[in-house]
């Protein structure tokens, strides 16, 4: 088998074989073993590679390999990479109205607040109640893009809308169906702890006590 060149942990390059040439060679010291062939000093690679036939699959071999140079890290950080292309957009794009207005009605409805307010300024605790039922539940990475992307620029404010940064073909589709599901959700339930409940058993989330965030 060709070696392979890869970079070690401290980022020097070094030369190495793929993991998956560890069964072959186990293989190799257990088949001469059993034809009588071990020299004395070869005895403990034999029993080194019963142990690694036995208790590793080469899946399990190749995680291992992985985890000890740290590929693994890379690769999970290649994949978030991956995610996040198809979900944040390269570039700002125009603000057009995503949550709809049937969102937020039901939303005031359950809360007990009067809808639209007399000043048409939202309570500020809509803003986690939106991270808390909908952007929370984006792909893990997603969330915490936007809000590098769109900081805070003053007290419950920021710049642009998460959204906008949101890709048209896979973010924002993925978004719209979200609050659909939510917004229905609401509008089955007929008070607060009800929708929570409900959103909890939806999404697969352990029922607990909903804390009363307005009071804080």
């Amino acid at each position: 088998m060709n070696p392979v060149n890869y970079r070690a942990k401290n980022g020097r390059e070094v030369e190495g074989y793929k993991a998956n040439i560890i069964p072959f060679l186990c293989n190799v010291y257990l088949a001469a073993r059993l034809d009588g062939v071990l020299t004395k000093q070869q005895e403990s690679l034999a029993k080194a590679s019963e142990i690694l036939v036995r208790s590793l699959s080469k899946l399990g071999i190749v995680a291992l390999v992985d985890e000890a140079t740290g590929y693994q890290e890379e690769r999970d950080r290649s994949e978030l990479q991956k995610l996040l292309s198809k979900y944040i957009s390269k570039e700002l794009l125009p603000w057009t109205k995503r949550f709809p207005d049937e969102f937020y009605k039901q939303l005031f409805r359950l809360r007990g607040w009067d809808y639209p307010t007399p000043s048409s300024k939202k309570p500020g605790i809509v803003g986690i109640y939106t991270n808390k039922y909908v952007y929370d539940h984006l792909p893990p990475g997603v969330k915490e893009e936007l809000q590098k992307n769109n900081p805070v620029v003053a007290p419950g404010r920021r710049r642009w809308r998460h959204h906008q940064f949101l890709t048209e073909d896979i973010g924002n589709i993925h978004l719209e169906k979200h609050l659909l599901k939510v917004t229905t959700l609401m509008q089955a339930s007929d008070n607060w702890e009800e929708f929570n409940k409900k959103f909890n058993r939806v999404f697969g989330l352990v029922d607990q006590l909903e804390l009363n965030l307005d009071n804080d």
